[in-house]
């Protein structure tokens, strides 16, 4: 970004926590991104979504619902490229943020260098404190054959931890981790396996299962569809969550096939609104800074709330 002053380097031994009202800007991809941009704006983060223009209304549809309407929370989407984009709506977002969350839904997108210059300048000119990166169970372990067999046969989806996307995620591990660092910001890596579900469950239609912090239902009707609809009722039975500290726990391994697109989830499973919540609490949390955590979605009909995350970070 041409003509800004470099930002002063902060102390790299400070455990840093932004604070409550600081600006947030997601980028990356897909109804995560989406989701993760929803809960820093619920949470009361100003928050800009970055995105492409093609998914600008796709993603007005999973962040609006009748309970949150459009402008009923501080949020801005701002498309990064074609002839919407405007450049100095994208520089003020940059200059202005202090925390920065990268989640791609595909496991074959990933940040290129040309935007890890963008939204982590080198030079500086940037108030990032902290940022919050998505990536994957990486160690091998419940991956392979038999996830790759489910994902090509019942669920696009299934995290089977082929080895190009492993590289390509280690390599984006690598780059924001240094990028942040040089720039004094501290940062956390969030893992998931196979993300499933998203949305609200049943709480927009008057049923008490679900989370209401999480998307609009309208996101039931994308993608594949089935007659049970066993992504609202993961939404509505698959709310706890468990954080493991470091890159340990396994893939959907050998019965990926029998929980691909089971209701009650199985090994490997992590829920979108728990991956999303994550990267925004890890923000706010200090005993998750610079850190490293892996998330799995476990049978439960209650989601851990706001004041729940700190202490889950503390013991992973």
């Amino acid at each position: 970004m041409v003509g800004r002053t470099a930002a002063p380097l902060r102390a790299l031994d400070v455990r840093m926590a932004i604070p409550a009202d600081a600006p947030i800007l997601v980028v990356g991809g897909g109804p995560i991104q989406v989701l993760a941009a929803r809960v820093a704006a619920l949470r009361g983060h100003p928050t800009t979504l970055a995105c492409i223009p093609s998914n600008v209304e796709t993603a007005k549809s999973l962040l609006y619902d009748d309970q949150n309407p459009d402008g009923s929370m501080p949020i801005k989407i701002v498309p990064i490229a074609g002839d919407d984009a405007v450049k100095s709506e994208i520089e003020a977002a940059i200059e202005a943020a202090q925390g920065l969350i990268i989640a791609f839904d595909s496991d074959k997108q990933f940040l290129p260098d040309s935007a890890l210059n963008v939204f982590l300048p080198a030079g500086g000119g940037t108030q990032i404190k902290h940022v919050s990166l998505m990536s994957r169970y990486l160690n091998g372990g419940g991956m392979g054959f038999f996830p790759s067999a489910a994902k090509a046969a019942a669920n696009a989806e299934v995290w089977d931890g082929n080895a190009q996307s492993i590289d390509a995620y280690r390599a984006m591990e690598k780059a924001v981790g240094s990028r942040a660092k040089d720039l004094g910001a501290s940062c956390t890596t969030i893992r998931a396996g196979t993300l499933k579900g998203g949305a609200s469950g049943e709480r927009l239609s008057g049923g008490e299962g679900g989370e209401p912090s999480f998307l609009n239902p309208i996101f039931y009707s994308f993608g594949q569809q089935d007659v049970s609809n066993w992504r609202l009722l993961y939404d509505c039975g698959a709310l706890d969550v468990e954080l493991v500290k470091g890159d340990t726990l396994p893939g959907p391994g050998f019965t990926a096939a029998l929980t691909a697109i089971a209701p009650e989830g199985g090994q490997g499973d992590s829920h979108r609104g728990a991956v999303a919540t994550a990267l925004v609490e890890s923000m706010r949390c200090a005993a998750a800074t610079d850190a490293d955590f892996s998330v799995r979605s476990k049978s439960g009909r209650q989601f851990p709330q706001e004041g729940a995350w700190e202490a889950l970070f503390a013991k992973a």
